[in-house]
């Protein structure tokens, strides 16, 4: 069930927690914290989330200027605050340590959130996320931002299609544009701009340079196809960290969480249950 939570700065966020203990979290107890990609609602998680074991807590949250949380024009917007958004959701919730699940955007987040609080990280899993943009993908990211100012479920929906999803994909249903676009009833294209004016800052983090002090282990998940953030990025990522496996998705573009559901929900299975390097 959809909760709301307030943060220091007074910005709601909207989350879903689903939790069978109805006290407090004792220390060794690890959550399930899933992140959001830039456009996704957080709902989008819970058919990749089927296997796991209802007795692990799993957290689903929107970032800041995403769907339904707040987004004040006078508020901050960027990886620093949705760290510090979470963090605080996780303190709040009396969440002490969790598996991190990430896609894209949510990735990038919580590898910001393990260069700034590991102590919460139990592990981390990234899906087609990156450490650094490039002049082609910020490019990209512009048009999108252009897109979304105008308002126009179709437009926006065409000028990033491609971009995310599989030629394969694309071709494999009728009316893929239309469809989505019916699905963006209470979307924030004001917050979508704002995220992606994040995303266009992430060079500003040096995320490359401060992986390096991960001693918690990393899935990586790549897609073979991702026009947006390819595998090299997945790549540079792995080769930085002193734990990980780098696994690569055929036949999918970046949205492989929706291309692939059940390749996806098995990988999120395999490693909320029993993953280990």
């Amino acid at each position: 069930m959809k909760d709301e939570f307030l943060t220091s700065d007074g910005i709601k966020i909207e989350y879903e927690y689903n939790c069978q203990k109805n006290d407090d979290l004792d220390g060794e107890t690890v959550a399930i914290v899933f992140l959001n990609g830039i456009f996704m609602h957080y709902e989008s998680w819970k058919i990749l989330s089927k296997g796991i074991p209802q007795n692990i807590p799993v957290l689903f949250h929107n970032f800041r200027c995403q769907w339904g949380s707040g987004c004040a024009e006078d508020k901050e917007c960027s990886f620093e605050r949705h760290v510090e958004d979470l963090k605080e959701l996780l303190d709040y919730l009396g969440i002490k340590k969790a598996k991190f699940i990430g896609t894209s955007y949510g990735g990038e987040v919580g590898m910001l959130f393990g260069a700034t609080y590991p102590e919460y990280i139990d592990s981390m899993m990234i899906i087609t996320s990156t450490a650094r943009t490039d002049k082609v993908m910020e490019s990209k990211a512009l048009r999108w931002k252009d897109s979304a100012k105008s308002r126009s479920p179709e437009i926006f929906v065409n000028s990033w299609l491609s971009d995310v999803y599989s030629e394969g994909y694309i071709n494999s249903i009728n009316n893929l544009s239309q469809i989505i676009a019916s699905r963006l009833t209470g979307f924030n294209y004001e917050g979508a701009e704002r995220l992606l004016e994040a995303f266009l800052r992430l060079n500003d983090l040096n995320l490359l340079e401060r992986i390096k002090k991960f001693e918690f282990p990393v899935l990586i998940i790549s897609a073979e196809e991702d026009n947006i953030k390819p595998k090299r990025f997945s790549e540079e990522i792995y080769k930085q960290l002193k734990s990980a496996l780098h696994l690569t998705i055929p036949n999918s573009g970046h949205a492989v969480v929706v291309e692939k559901p059940k390749e996806i929900g098995y990988l999120i299975s395999t490693f909320v249950r029993n993953w280990k390097l």
